[in-house]
């Protein structure tokens, strides 16, 4: 009797005292609110991970239970963060604190696992494989935190750092970084603590702050299929030229040239993936993907090549680095968004001058555009933005809080100086959240001289519009506003041209409406896009 209640004694004080009773309080979650859902798996890491005495098999049973709850409900509230902008809007902040909190949670619930786990101990096949599936789960969930804070483009905390050289020290000394397991059931993909370091580091070294959140998502999973072409190692070079110092935890640093040599130090590179991401732009190119490499269906094959072509820059050998010089001043901007706004306030062609127009088309056209008679005021709203430094083909900018809930990577601005007459075209290229919340914004000055025009669709080779004849006997056109964006010459020689969302079809042919002087037009490629808009190459015929 006396035994049975020392065992009593012993028992651990929590709900969850054994995988069954930790499946009936999950059972318990609510099915129709993820996010208070998410809400109590991560109370409960707390709180079970917080508690001593457990023996390790319920210890790491209920660990695994938790994590593997919480990974379809964590996918289905990041879905919603990531569906829209929101870096001043206030439900996107209570979705990111949910997901930041819940990471942090998972972090610290599989750090007590491997402290119990003693990676250093000696062990068999079985307890090896057991310990490198729990540094790997650990390892993506620092990964998670480190994605969240770079999608809410903030200084990395250094627990993140610390944590990622912990793991993979832990991983190291018990000769298991290199062994391949995996993470979750139902997964075919192997992984090992050293590519999840790798993927993290690489994420990292791919300048998310220059990439939507979505993107940032995209990017870790391109990451995570390649990492096997990426390098680790205790020497540097040409193909290693990244180092972090795993007794010194920091980000990463890139070195011109061999450091004094330190045990602690190591160093790695994306070079080797660099072929494989060609391989793979060609695909997408042709259409031709493989399964593995198709990644997510919320982007459009456009926006999978823009995000492969991000990633074949920066994981290159070449150090990119800003060859521009900044200058801090201090003004204003006025700011408006969308390229149908921008379209009525930039300089334009006016729709009087071009010949071969019926009136019926002229006066649908000037309705579409929403650019009236001569010296008409164009309505349009739009936001006074403090400028803190300019470049000679960017602007640096911080977003007034109570303004700006649609600014994210990608989106299209028309912006004018304080005193200036002429509207200028820019995109968001980076975005910096600093320890106040405020949002900084790089915009990358796409022209200075924009014009708007009217495109007349011809058709695709021989089958032109202009061939086709209504049952009255005229002829039919459709018409498309764009902004045509001169090459860094001034000219439109090699020019690009800002399209609505959805226009572009390669080989389209239309007619540059240009008076006297209209030409023709085939579309060749996009080259950039966002929500609203189609940055498109075209050639002259």
């Amino acid at each position: 009797m006396m035994s049975w209640l020392d065992k009593l004694g012993n028992a651990p004080d929590h709900p969850m005292t054994n995988v069954a009773a930790a499946k009936r309080l999950l059972a318990e979650l609510p099915d129709d609110d993820p996010l208070e859902a998410l809400t109590e798996i991560a109370n409960w890491m707390t709180s079970f991970g917080g508690t001593p005495g457990f023996a390790l098999g319920n210890r790491l049973g209920i660990a695994m239970l938790l994590d593997e709850t919480a990974v379809p409900i964590y996918a289905e509230v990041q879905h919603g963060y990531t569906s829209a902008p929101h870096l001043q809007d206030l439900e996107g902040m209570k979705l990111w604190r949910v997901m930041h909190e819940f990471a942090i949670a998972r972090i610290e619930l599989f750090a007590v696992c491997l402290r119990e786990l003693s990676p250093g101990a000696k062990k068999n096949e079985s307890e090896n494989e057991q310990t490198a599936i729990v540094c790997v789960r650990f390892l993506r969930a620092v990964i998670e935190q480190l994605k969240l804070e770079l999608m809410r483009y903030m200084d990395v905390q250094k627990e993140v750092w610390e944590n990622l050289c912990w793991g993979y020290q832990l991983a190291e000394e018990a000769g298991l970084a290199e062994s391949m397991v995996v993470a979750y059931p139902g997964h075919v993909i192997h992984s090992s603590p050293q590519r999840e370091l790798l993927c993290a580091l690489v994420l990292f070294e791919s300048a998310p702050g220059a990439l939507s959140s979505s993107q940032v998502g995209m990017s870790s999973r391109i990451a995570a299929r390649l990492s096997s072409f990426f390098d680790l190692s205790r020497e540097h070079s040409a193909d290693t030229p990244y180092m972090i110092d795993l007794a010194h935890p920091g980000m990463p640093r890139w070195m011109a040239a061999m450091p004094e040599a330190g045990e602690s130090m190591r160093f790695f590179g994306a070079s080797r993936a660099v072929s494989r991401l060609e391989e793979i732009i060609r695909q997408n190119e042709r259409g031709q993907v493989d399964e593995e490499y198709r990644f997510e269906s919320e982007f459009t094959p456009e926006g999978k090549l823009t995000m492969l072509k991000h990633l074949h820059v920066y994981w290159s050998k070449e150090h990119v680095h800003r060859h521009q010089e900044r200058h801090a001043i201090h003004t204003e901007i006025e700011v408006v968004r969308s390229l149908k706004t921008i379209s009525k306030l930039v300089k334009h062609f006016d729709i009087d001058r071009l010949t071969n127009l019926t009136d019926e088309d002229a006066a649908q056209l000037r309705q579409r555009s929403g650019v009236g008679l001569v010296g008409e005021e164009v309505k349009y709203a739009s936001e006074i933005w403090p400028v803190q430094d300019i470049s000679a083909e960017g602007v640096g900018s911080m977003v007034p809080r109570t303004t700006g809930e649609w600014v994210k990577i990608g989106a299209l601005c028309g912006l004018k100086g304080k005193n200036a007459d002429q509207w200028w075209v820019g995109m968001i290229r980076r975005l910096k959240t600093d320890m106040q919340g405020k949002v900084h914004v790089g915009i990358r000055v796409l022209t200075k001289q924009p014009l708007s025009v009217w495109l007349r669709v011809l058709g695709k080779g021989a089958e032109r519009v202009s061939n086709w004849q209504t049952s009255s006997g005229s002829f039919a056109f459709d018409y498309l506003p764009v902004i045509l964006i001169p090459d860094e010459h001034n000219s439109y020689a090699h020019a690009t041209m800002l399209m609505e969302c959805g226009s572009f079809v390669s080989g389209t042919l239309f007619e540059v409406m240009l008076g006297e002087k209209s030409r023709t037009i085939k579309l060749v490629e996009i080259i950039a896009e966002g929500d609203d808009y189609e940055q498109v190459r075209f050639e002259w015929q």
